[in-house]
């Protein structure tokens, strides 16, 4: 089933903020840690990555690629050759543009998540179809480690939902990533669902 289409609050424990070594390098191995992500604490404070219920939304519009999508107000924007990668430390949301394919079905497992292999922390978890503003998208869900914090070099296990979404000549590849145990449905929903090639 979609996880967008039940929505299921785990409670949280009462505890401070939650982190978990999972593995670590031996000293001076140049390697990173691997840590779980932080949970909420009893007190409702927001968590690494977590979007807050009272986000505020901008639009981000890409004259060049002719998309646009919303975005939570402070995350980092950073424009590339074949779309845009918006960030906030664990969490992020990746739009890349491709040439539409001849068959997309094909394009999907035979080359897309062929290339998936090849991040760190990858694991299959599902692949199927959701119905977004009346459009039937394929969709992928699986785990990978987020990038390595450019302070203490530890890597977040996270989940990726990752969407497809065809335009008249290009195809749209949009990837929002999130902690594990970080609740941003809504928020990745109303990403998803705002997207419009323009």
């Amino acid at each position: 089933m979609n996880r967008f289409m039940t929505r299921r609050r785990a409670p949280w424990v009462a505890l401070s903020i939650v982190t978990v070594l999972l593995t670590a390098c031996s000293a001076g191995s140049g390697g990173s840690a691997i840590v779980a992500s932080a949970s909420e604490d009893a007190g409702g404070g927001v968590t690494s990555g977590d979007v807050p219920d009272n986000a505020v939304f901008l639009t981000y519009h890409d004259a060049a690629h002719g998309f646009s999508i919303q975005y939570v107000e402070g995350w980092q924007v950073a424009p590339s050759s074949d779309g845009v990668a918006i960030r906030d430390k664990d969490s992020s949301e990746i739009i890349r543009i491709v040439a539409a394919p001849a068959d997309l079905t094909t394009y999907v497992s035979g080359t897309d998540i062929t290339a998936l292999h090849v991040q760190p922390g990858y694991r299959f978890e599902n692949q199927g179809t959701v119905t977004v503003r009346g459009v039937d998208l394929i969709h992928l869900r699986y785990q990978i480690l987020s990038a390595p914090d450019p302070v203490t070099g530890n890597r977040v296990p996270s989940f990726a939902d990752r969407y497809y979404v065809p335009g008249s000549h290009n195809l749209a590849i949009v990837t929002l990533v999130t902690p594990q145990g970080v609740d941003n449905v809504d928020a990745f929903q109303q990403m998803i669902g705002s997207f419009a090639w323009s």
